[in-house]
C-alpha cells in the first residue's frame, strides 16, 4: 500500500465546503479524509477527468462533486459543487 498524498483545499473550496448542510459536510469530510488521499484511488471511487481541463478531475460524492487536480505534492481541491452547477463551475478552474 502506498502512503497517504496530502490533500489542500483552495479559499473557494473551504467556503463551499461551509457552505453544505451538516450531513453533505460529513460525507464530503470521509471523502476528502479517507478516498482523495489514497494513492491510488480507490477501485470504487467514482473519479473521471474532466473534458479539456487536463488535468483536472471530478470525484463524486452523491449529488456533490469534488473538483481536484493531482499533483506530485498531493492533491489541491479547486471546489465542492452540486452536480447540476458542474458545467459553470469547471469554466471557473484556473488552468493549470
Amino acid at each position: 500500500m502506498t502512503p497517504d498524498v496530502p490533500v489542500e483545499l483552495s479559499r473557494r473550496a473551504q467556503r463551499d465546503l461551509r457552505s453544505l448542510s451538516p450531513p453533505d459536510r460529513r460525507r464530503v469530510g470521509r471523502a476528502l479524509t479517507e478516498v482523495l488521499p489514497s494513492d491510488p484511488l480507490p477501485e470504487n471511487a467514482d473519479d473521471k477527468a474532466l473534458s479539456g481541463r487536463t488535468p483536472w478531475r471530478r470525484l463524486r460524492v452523491g449529488e456533490l462533486r469534488i473538483l481536484y487536480r493531482p499533483l506530485s505534492s498531493g492533491r489541491v481541491v479547486g471546489r465542492i459543487i452540486q452536480r447540476a452547477d458542474l458545467d459553470r463551475a469547471v469554466r471557473t478552474l484556473p488552468s493549470p
